[in-house]
């Protein structure tokens, strides 16, 4: 990996780290106050039509910002003719979903209430797939900053004007639109900052787009799939188990989401620069993978330390241990699988990058029957000997996240990765007991539990650096990296594409 494709990723991970704290934030604030003044039945409106405007946005965006974000990673000066093509494809894609959506309302016979606010997100699907053009124009470009402005913009809208609103007694419809309102300026601001980059939209190419939209087949299927994946032990556990379980297993897994935004938004990252490398330098893309890999583990390790030690202090501080104690366990059984999820994350970029995703589409169908088959029989059993079938599908998931790894390894081109991966692993791992170690001497004289962290943290790192996990070239670019003025330029919205 070389110190341009270092900054790179470098840059982008650390604005969308930004990001996310700012739009998390202000999502939390909302979140506080929604629920509460809504009501149960009015706010159960607001996220009815919200979800179901969700499933066809799904459809609307086809192959997403990454599937756009390869094509202009590899042919940057072809990025005019294919955005107009994207844009076009999803005009069509919206005026179909929309017309769907508006028939599937009125055959279900949803309140007018509901009705309404179905076709206030309809009307708004159309310029947040459009939007999804331009993120990935930005992110094929590597200028995530463009996108991440006008996400920041629109969840600070979205919280200040709507818990303004919401004191002043807004119902599900006034909300609705000041969502909608607050997802437009973010598509404005998007807009405005694509003609930095792409100076003119010429007019569509049909034949091009006939082909973007079959190619874009195995995006929208591996999506499909993963909302299936991701919501079929929920459904089970609904199924199979007393309401209170699903609710402690949900309190876990909603962590345990959280706990996967670094990779996220690594792999997000890395993905155009993987493309542009494909089929042209082979040796710096085997180079920049390998690396990606190495942060993972490096990464993934301490934080599956610290939550699986804290995971008690976690749900006691989020959730309180006198309703939710039962989901200390099931959080301690992801984080054992934690650095599997750090993994597969960076192992699906790299799929992308290198056209396997027709590949990739059929393993997330196979995932979708071993969880389902693991769940029909780990639930019931964890929940007739334990009391908790949300321990039953948390082993679940882990294996089924150790299947989807192995398969994206066996899928994958050879040559990308060698044996270096072994000694690196080998020394994380290491600096991984001598950090289990420190927390638990630590642990005697009993002090507060982020102290404990902090001090396990220092101890990783220096037993890291004890291994010599990090070469010369890797410990002088953190320290350019981790300089106030590298930070400061990280922020700057740069014109242009970075090359």
């Amino acid at each position: 990996m070389n110190q341009e494709i270092a900054q790179s990723i470098a840059r982008n991970t650390t604005i969308q780290m930004i990001q996310q704290i700012i739009t998390w934030t202000s999502s939390f604030i909302l979140m506080l106050f929604l629920p509460r003044y809504l009501g149960p039945v009015d706010y159960g409106r607001l996220y009815l039509a919200m979800s179901i405007a969700g499933m066809f946005l799904i459809l609307i965006d086809f192959d997403g910002r990454m599937g756009i974000a390869k094509r202009i990673a590899r042919a940057r000066e072809q990025a005019p003719q294919t955005l107009a093509n994207a844009i076009g494809l999803r005009i069509i894609l919206w005026f179909f979903s929309f017309l769907t959506m508006l028939i599937f309302a009125l055959l279900v016979d949803y309140p007018t209430a509901v009705k309404i606010l179905l076709i206030v997100f309809g009307v708004e699907m159309f310029w947040r797939a459009i939007r999804t053009v331009f993120a990935g124009t930005f992110l094929g470009f590597e200028l995530l900053q463009y996108s991440a402005v006008g996400a920041i913009i629109e969840r600070v809208f979205i919280s200040v004007v709507g818990v303004s609103a919401i004191l002043l007694g807004a119902n599900s419809l006034t909300i609705a639109i000041i969502l909608v309102v607050g997802t437009l300026l973010n598509f404005l601001i998007c807009a405005k900052f694509t003609t930095r980059i792409v100076s003119y939209l010429p007019k569509i190419n049909w034949t091009a787009m006939l082909s973007l939209s079959k190619d874009g087949v195995p995006y929208l299927l591996t999506t499909i799939f993963g909302v299936i994946y991701y919501s079929i032990d929920t459904i089970m556990l609904s199924i199979l188990t007393p309401a209170i379980v699903v609710g402690w297993y949900g309190a876990a897994y909603k962590f345990f989401d959280v706990l996967v935004f670094l990779p996220s938004i690594y792999s997000t990252s890395i993905m155009p620069i993987l493309s542009r490398l494909w089929g042209k330098e082979d040796e710096m893309l085997s180079r920049t993978a390998q690396k990606s890999l190495k942060v993972m583990m490096i990464s993934g390790i301490p934080i599956s330390i610290l939550a699986f030690t804290f995971s008690d202090k976690i749900i006691s501080l989020f959730f309180g241990l006198e309703g939710y104690g039962p989901s200390v366990v099931t959080l301690q059984i992801f984080t054992v699988g934690l650095l599997l999820l750090y993994v597969d994350f960076v192992l699906s970029s790299m799929l992308l990058a290198c056209d396997k995703q027709r590949a990739w589409a059929t393993v997330a169908f196979a995932a979708i029957f071993v969880n389902f088959g693991l769940n029909y029989f780990l639930i019931p059993y964890t929940q007739t000997r334990f009391g908790n079938g949300g321990v039953g599908a948390a082993i679940a998931t882990i294996i089924t996240e150790c299947f989807v790894m192995i398969s994206a390894l066996s899928i994958l081109p050879r040559g990308i990765l060698d044996n270096s991966l072994v000694t690196v692993s080998l020394k994380t791992i290491a600096s991984g007991i001598v950090m289990a170690l420190a927390l638990w001497l630590f642990s005697w004289y009993h002090p507060h539990w982020m102290v404990n962290a902090i001090v396990g943290s220092i101890v990783y790192l220096v037993a890291l650096f004890s291994l010599k996990t990090f070469n010369a070239a890797e410990l002088a670019f953190m320290k350019n990296f981790l300089s106030p003025r590298n930070f400061k330029n990280i922020l700057v919205l740069h014109k242009g594409a970075s090359t």
